[in-house]
């Protein structure tokens, strides 16, 4: 690893564990879990707050989430390992492996619907109907009618629309093609090899009891949250069902990387995987969708990975494919915060001018939360110095001030 890298990460992982702990107050979120890790073995996993507010059972790093669309990530896995096998070929249609798919379209071309624009969300196929079909039983059977009766919004191929239906689809022709029920198929070829213990494709009959609530957010007017129920997925597990932690995340992220010694599919399926499709947005840089994967470019470095919003759950999960360094956000909550922490996290890893640091480095004596008259402030050392922020910022590195040994200030630590 870069010195530098291994210097910020360092410094990173002393922000944190002074940021988060207030950060989630300010934030009101019940409990985050944070991981970063290289070649997919953590340097840090910590979990911050509860997994159970009543009983006040706190996380740990062993704690699940539902991740939701991380389960895109598996599922495009999985295709490219059947057409490594020459089973399937991602340019051929749909219909070719599933004759029951269709939809109503005055304009678009139904029938010539590839695999590869269902990966890559320009199908042109709805994105989740209107009922909650992904947690009854019958869902499985279906599945065909429910998109057969429904309305293709555009012409594939056009334009980029997210579409869970569209991944729900994808597995229905693992199923086909493997002839393994999807769950079954992702233990046996994806999870397994790669070591992944405390993942699952889909909730278990037997709920883990390491899994976290999933919290509704704070309703104005209302002084609790909800609880939300979990359940099963069925036929939308490749879309939305998987449940993990973020060690086997980290895992699942390296394996990605060009180098990887232990991969479950080759270099070329990969290199397809993370080469963007479609650009989804230009605010921040460029932002874009491969198959199963978002991809960014960040700091002249390839990013990807992917989002989750489950009912309860918002979670973030990318690796940097040059240097293989992955960074995991899970909150159980309905919170954008995720993303946002992820985003600040890559930043401090990446950014932090090591020169202005150097020199023997400081102790951690002083990090901690001060408190005074005017609000709170972090403070925390990088190197050589000392840095303050507030601790209810989004990203300390676009917010701190550097400290200078001057007169004692009105302030005291606060723990």
């Amino acid at each position: 690893m870069d010195s530098k890298i291994k210097s910020n990460i360092n410094a990173t992982i002393n922000i944190i564990d002074t940021w988060i702990p207030m950060k989630i107050k300010y934030s009101n979120i019940p409990g985050i879990n944070i991981c970063i890790a290289h070649n997919g073995k953590s340097l840090y996993t910590k979990s911050f707050g509860f997994s159970d507010i009543e009983k006040q059972i706190k996380l740990n790093k062993n704690s699940l989430f539902r991740i939701a669309s991380h389960s895109k990530m598996f599922t495009a896995v999985g295709i490219m390992q059947l057409q490594e096998q020459g089973k399937l070929k991602i340019d051929a249609c749909v219909q070719d492996y599933l004759p029951w798919f269709k939809g109503k379209n005055k304009t678009a071309n139904i029938k010539n619907i590839t695999i590869r624009q269902l990966l890559s969300h320009q199908s042109g196929i709805f994105r989740d109907g209107n009922s909650h079909h992904w947690s009854n039983d019958n869902f499985p059977k279906n599945i065909e009618s429910t998109i057969s009766e429904n309305s293709i919004i555009f012409e594939n191929g056009t334009t980029f629309k997210y579409s869970n239906h569209a991944y729900a689809t994808l597995g229905s022709i693992i199923e086909k093609i493997s002839g393994e029920k999807y769950t079954d198929y992702m233990s046996k070829y994806i999870l397994k090899p790669l070591g992944m213990k405390h993942t699952f494709p889909d909730l278990p009959d037997k709920i883990p009891s390491n899994l976290s609530n999933g919290y509704e957010r704070i309703i104005p007017g209302k002084d609790h949250r909800e609880i939300f129920t979990h359940s099963k997925t069925y036929a939308y597990a490749s879309a939305t069902g998987f449940l993990s932690n973020s060690n086997d995340i980290a895992k699942f992220l390296s394996n990605l990387s060009l180098e990887s010694e232990t991969s479950v599919i080759n270099r070329e399926s990969k290199k397809e995987m993370i080469k963007s499709q479609t650009v989804t947005d230009r605010k921040n840089g460029e932002i874009g969708y491969g198959l199963g994967l978002d991809t960014e470019s960040f700091d002249n470095k390839l990013i990807v990975g992917h989002g989750g919003g489950y009912p309860g759950f918002i979670t973030r999960s990318r690796t940097c494919m040059e240097d293989n360094i992955q960074v995991i956000v899970l909150t159980n909550t309905n919170s954008n915060l995720a993303s946002i922490l992820n985003d600040a996290i890559f930043d401090l890893i990446y950014k932090i001018n090591t020169k202005i640091f150097k020199g023997a480095e400081i102790n951690n004596y002083y990090n901690g939360i001060y408190r005074g008259r005017w609000g709170d402030i972090a403070i925390s050392n990088i190197g050589s110095k000392l840095v303050s922020f507030s601790p209810e910022t989004n990203n300390p590195l676009t917010d701190w001030s550097i400290l200078k040994k001057h007169r004692r200030d009105p302030i005291y630590q606060y723990r």
